[in-house]
């Protein structure tokens, strides 16, 4: 019968010191393998992550004998935990935003404004296959002045619906967004009065079927969200911050999950709430 393995403790090794360096390349190597990339496909996963060019040689030397950085090495873990976890399949590319959404569970997707939004989702993909468009914001631009109106007139024609809630062009709370944007008086208002008008022309070119799918009035609240919702599963969400223009405010892309929780009740009942109080009189 033979001897049982003698266990060695570390701890009683005084002189022992591992080699952080080592277990850094090691791991960035691993992560890379993980992720069944190249050297030069994971370089620019990182230099994307990082902000900053990363080269192939780079990161070959971080791999041999030279020492990642601690923020790379951050960047590593989040890829490794990203991959372990399954995150990332049929979700955005960005290893960032797979791990937020997977941690906020339906959140998907954040951009810092609705410019960088819109040069990533085009509207058509949003609302061409619409069978229930749900809105409340202050003039609703990605709706009527991005998508056609002629394609909104389609897709009603076909069986969709659409509620809409604009902030009162006539009303004190769009004086007060003006005045914080630093926009002359007026020009949020007749903007908005000119998506309403917008609106009324669709209704007028709808049929009687189609027409009764079509509603949209306004409120006069203070404003904090344009929200969207798209049959119940797709929310886009862009909040108004102080001094800041509407164009310039981040974007946040959520999809409804079957498990409680997450954001997108948040903003359901935002709509919901100003919906009860004026759409449904309109």
């Amino acid at each position: 019968m033979g001897q049982a393995a003698k266990v060695v403790s570390i701890g009683a090794r005084s002189n022992y010191r591992p080699d952080f360096g080592q277990l850094a390349r090691s791991q960035l190597e691993t992560a890379r393998k993980v992720k069944g990339m190249s050297q030069a496909e994971f370089a620019s996963l990182l230099a994307s992550m990082m902000g900053w060019p990363i080269t192939v040689d780079t990161l070959e030397a971080w791999e041999s004998d030279a020492t990642p950085p601690g923020d790379v090495m951050m960047a590593v873990d989040l890829i490794i935990r990203s991959a372990s976890t399954g995150v990332g399949e049929g979700q955005p590319r960005d290893v960032l935003t797979d791990i937020v959404g997977s941690q906020f569970a339906d959140l998907t997707g954040i951009y810092a404004s609705r410019s960088e939004f819109q040069a990533t989702t085009s509207v058509a993909s949003l609302f061409d296959d619409a069978r229930d468009i749900k809105a409340c914001g202050l003039s609703l631009n990605m709706l009527c002045q991005t998508y056609s109106d002629s394609r909104l007139q389609q897709i009603i024609e076909g069986g969709a619906t659409l509620c809409c809630l604009f902030l009162d062009p006539h009303g004190q709370f769009i004086k007060q967004r003006e005045a914080e944007e630093g926009y002359p008086e007026g020009q949020l208002s007749a903007l908005t009065a000119l998506n309403l008008g917008i609106m009324e022309r669709l209704s007028e070119r709808l049929t009687e079927d189609a027409r009764a799918r079509l509603q949209f009035a306004v409120y006069d609240e203070p404003i904090r969200f344009n929200v969207f919702l798209i049959d119940g599963q797709l929310c886009v969400a862009q909040p108004y911050l102080p001094q800041t223009r509407g164009v310039d405010s981040p974007t946040m892309l959520l999809r409804k999950r079957p498990s409680s929780g997450g954001l997108f009740p948040t903003f359901e009942r935002v709509f919901t709430s100003l919906w009860e109080r004026h759409g449904a009189q309109a």
